[in-house]
C-alpha cells in the first residue's frame, strides 16, 4: 500500500488568523468536513493553531470525529486491513 506525506501548513497563525471571523469561518469548514481526506485538505490551507483554536467551536460528535481522523493521519492508529505483526504468535 503506497503512503503520501500530508502537507501541513506552516504558517504561523497570526492575529488575522485568529480574529473572531476566520475562527468562524475555520469551524464552520471543520464542522462541514466529512472524511479524512477533507481534513487533510484543511491541514494544508490552516494554521496549526488556528485549527486548533477553531476546533472548539466544533460539535462534541465531530470533534471526536476529527480526533479520530488525525490519529489515522498521524499513523497513530494500526491498518485493521493488515494483520498483526506478531500472528503466529497469536496462534
Amino acid at each position: 500500500m503506497e503512503t503520501t506525506k500530508l502537507k501541513i501548513c506552516q504558517l504561523q497563525a497570526t492575529q488575522e488568523w485568529l480574529c473572531l471571523d476566520s475562527m468562524a469561518y475555520i469551524a464552520e469548514c471543520l464542522e462541514f468536513c466529512t472524511s479524512a481526506d477533507m481534513l487533510a485538505d484543511l491541514r494544508e490551507i490552516f494554521p496549526r493553531q488556528a485549527l486548533t483554536v477553531a476546533s472548539v467551536q466544533v460539535c462534541e460528535l465531530q470533534r471526536k470525529r476529527i480526533q479520530k481522523w488525525l490519529r489515522e493521519q498521524n499513523g497513530e492508529v494500526q491498518n485493521t486491513d493488515e494483520p498483526p505483526q506478531n500472528a503466529q504468535a497469536q496462534l
